[in-house]
């Protein structure tokens, strides 16, 4: 991780990046929300589309988008989502701004911007120091150089808010297309304990993106307004313990692979899965219609055949036995997108709470823990989990374990006893907005033996 003083630049991989706008949690404190603005060669903005933030959160290209709010650690964190790989020829720069309301920003403790890439590495990290009466921060840019991308530590403030800054970067559409600062309320903030280096946030939503398949339909919109993410929200210790290098020795390593469509269509996968390799996950995403079916063909069992709450949800699938590339058919009536992922990708699973819906897989790398389970379904769902673990990738192919089962099943209130990792959790069928909150395994409760890191 590179931590880096204002105007300082540092290069950063053209991949699907993300990218927190984070402060420490203090009541009382002023809220902050994230933009960016995409700009051409000029400096400026091409229009109104060109602003990302709370109003608009996605850019019509896919390439940037607003996925959640994520808490831990005494932290907050706006992250957005910038897949570098789709950023159009003509946009030269991606500012990244927080911007303030219902006070200034030297009354918000410990503002930062943090670069990561989807499996949790964090490769630039700014720290702003010297805030006052700003209303809105360009806390950093993403920008080309010579065919690459870097980001440069900016730290450049405006009174007057995001408008403020839309106005020095583009023309009138552009400006009436953000509002206007809301009015400072002075307040005290209660002073928060000092934090000398604060622990980083791992990524908080439940998307994913990836390599953009050439000649492929274009994406689903922007994730409906009802989207809820997979997001902590009280947990102390959130991201301080993933470590995807450790917990994902030996498994099969790919780029993300993105695939549309629109209806009923066959895509191939095509990866060099190796024999009796472990799952990999699926991500499913649609516009119009819930329902979406994914089957492999010669498989009874659907990789997908359910509602996705949200018009989202992802679930293991296995690859063939005898490895290699792998056929879906895919059903929706609409538009629709598949995204496959390496086991590196699946959500850290700490102590803590954490809510969502549908579908989702996690990984839990700490000790013996107890699982409680709350979800709703108006619509009186099933709704199951599993766990998965051994001593080698392979044995991930099937479930270890069930920890929740109800059928007809429209408010499940459970808890389940979850060993010692490395293991993946899963919620296999759901409809439902769940909750999940991961507590110390009771002391009298007998030890379990922990896992050692699957190798191959």
């Amino acid at each position: 991780m590179t931590h880096m003083i204002k105007g300082a630049n540092a290069p950063v991989p053209a991949v699907p990046l993300r990218v927190a706008v984070g402060r420490q949690s203090v009541p009382g404190a002023p809220t902050v929300s994230a933009a960016a603005l995409l700009l051409d060669a000029a400096g400026t903005v091409r229009g109104g589309a060109d602003i990302v933030f709370d109003e608009r959160p996605a850019h019509p290209s896919g390439a940037v988008r607003l996925v959640g709010t994520g808490q831990g650690s005494g932290q907050l964190a706006e992250w957005l989502e910038v897949d570098l790989l789709r950023v159009e020829a003509d946009v030269q720069r991606v500012l990244i701004v927080g911007s303030c309301a219902g006070g200034t920003f030297g009354q918000v403790r410990g503002l930062y911007a943090q670069v990561s890439t989807l499996d949790g590495s964090i490769v630039a990290r700014f720290e702003v120091t010297d805030a006052t009466a700003e209303t809105a921060f360009v806390l950093g840019e993403l920008y080309r150089r010579d065919g690459a991308w870097r980001f440069r530590a900016v730290g450049q403030g405006y009174a007057d808010g995001l408008a403020g800054l839309t106005k020095d970067v583009g023309g009138a559409e552009a400006v009436t297309a953000v509002p206007p600062p809301a009015p400072v309320v002075p307040s005290v903030s209660p002073a928060a304990p000092s934090v000398s280096v604060p622990v980083p946030l791992a990524g908080v939503d439940k998307t994913s993106s990836g390599v953009v398949v050439p000649g492929a339909p274009s994406a689903p919109g922007p994730v409906p307004a009802g989207f809820v993410p997979a997001y902590a929200v009280g947990a102390p210790g959130v991201g301080a313990s993933f470590e995807p290098s450790s917990w994902a020795a030996g498994f099969f390593a790919f780029e993300p692979l993105v695939y549309r469509g629109k209806g009923a269509k066959s895509v191939t996968v095509d990866l060099p899965f190796p024999p009796n390799g472990e799952p990999v996950i699926l991500e499913a995403r649609t516009e119009e219609y819930n329902f979406i079916s994914v089957k492999i063909p010669g498989r009874e069992d659907d990789v997908f055949l359910s509602d996705l709450p949200d018009h989202y949800g992802r679930t293991l699938m296995v690859p063939p036995r005898k490895g290699g590339p792998l056929t879906l058919k895919v059903r929706n009536s609409g538009a629709w997108q598949l995204t496959v992922l390496p086991l590196s990708a699946a959500l850290p699973l700490d102590f803590g709470t954490i809510a969502g819906s549908g579908q989702e897989v996690f990984v839990r790398t700490g000790p013996a823990a107890e699982l409680k389970v709350r979800a709703e379904d108006p619509h009186k769902g099933w709704f199951q989990m599993h766990y998965h673990w051994g001593d080698a990738p392979g044995d991930l192919r099937r479930p270890a374990k069930r920890l929740v089962y109800a059928w007809n099943g429209r408010r499940v209130r459970e808890k389940a006893a979850l060993p010692s990792g490395p293991l993946l959790v899963t919620i296999d069928k759901s409809r439902h907005r769940w909750e999940l909150t991961l507590d110390p395994a009771d002391p009298n409760e007998p030890p379990r033996g922990a896992r050692k890191p699957w190798r191959r």
